[in-house]
């Protein structure tokens, strides 16, 4: 009985190890199972980026997770026709890095925060003020953290 019990326990500890690994999908990478999903995403960011700096961008994705009604997104810009990206001169502009955190609301994407070419550390403290969204998906896959 006793090895019984320790047996169920060990399966329902795996089980939940398992499951909660899986809640976090990486976007790194597009395939079949993500290309949808993955592409709205980053179309939503490219059409916020080509309104704020009127060029037409692409993106070279550094870490895109997402789980649950939340994704995040770090990667390089670079403009769609191959130019160099074209910056205002009398702003202070760190090239050619974006961020941004997705939130699924009454389900449907939309985009929480983001920043293109910031000098500052825009997202510090993100998962304080975003706290339901699973710590993970800020993670590296190595971090194991």
């Amino acid at each position: 009985m006793k090895y019984k019990f320790i047996y169920i326990l060990f399966v329902v500890l795996i089980s939940f190890a398992l499951h909660s690994q899986s809640n976090v999908l990486d976007y790194k990478t597009k395939n079949k199972t993500n290309e949808v999903e993955r592409t709205y995403l980053l179309d939503l960011l490219r059409a916020k980026l080509a309104k704020e700096f009127k060029q037409e961008f692409v993106f070279v994705v550094e870490h895109f997770k997402l789980s649950g009604d939340f994704a995040w997104f770090r990667g390089v810009t670079k403009r769609k026709d191959g130019k160099e990206i074209e910056l205002a001169e009398d702003l202070p502009y760190d090239c050619c890095h974006v961020e941004a955190l997705f939130k699924k609301v009454n389900g449907k994407w939309q985009i929480a925060e983001s920043a293109a070419f910031s000098t500052d550390v825009w997202w510090d403290g993100i998962q304080l003020r975003y706290p339901k969204a699973a710590k993970e998906i800020f993670q590296e896959s190595s971090d194991k953290n």
